[in-house]
């Protein structure tokens, strides 16, 4: 029976072949894991990202989404300057990833509906290298001095790990 199964009408796979087929789909689960936990970015596990093209992106979006309010080099219009060190709602890259994500009380509205994780990470990344870009006609600092931003920003070309906890702003 057994060699007619696998060997004469080749019904079933040998031993080898099986272990190749299992790694396959063990790889595939594994890809789409990953691909998963890349999605679970948030304030409490963000991290400024280096790489280009993740500044790129970033910087797209903020043309696309950011420009109307804080100016097509983060000068301040409506919104505040982002290129200078005064931040109304904190200066590290947590602090600004939950200002995008969940608005902001003077009139900057969520963000997370039209943004995945990633993305806000990314326009997060763009407007923490805005910082001291001075571009012309800059709009008058607001908020408070926050000179911690070389210290306690780490930097990774990948996302964060999956966090569970999420704090909001005030």
């Amino acid at each position: 029976i057994y060699l007619i199964h696998y060997h004469v009408l080749e019904t079933g796979q040998l031993q080898i072949e099986a272990y190749h087929t299992e790694m396959k789909e063990a790889e595939a689960e594994v890809q789409a894991y990953l691909k998963a936990q890349a999605m679970n970015v948030d304030e409490s596990n963000v991290v400024v990202l280096q790489e280009a093209g993740a500044l790129n992106r970033g910087r797209g979006l903020f043309v696309q989404y950011c420009q109307v309010c804080h100016g097509a080099e983060g000068e301040g219009k409506v919104g505040p300057n982002l290129t200078d060190q005064y931040w109304i709602y904190g200066g590290n890259v947590s602090d600004v990833f939950a200002t995008i994500k969940y608005g902001a009380k003077n009139g900057m509205k969520s963000w997370k509906d039209e943004l995945n994780p990633i993305q806000i990470q990314e326009v997060s990344s763009y407007i923490a290298a805005l910082q001291g870009t001075n571009p012309a006609n800059q709009k008058a600092p607001q908020g408070e001095l926050y000179e911690g931003a070389n210290d306690t920003i780490e930097s990774s070309d990948t996302p964060a790990a999956d966090s569970t906890q999420v704090s909001m702003l005030n």
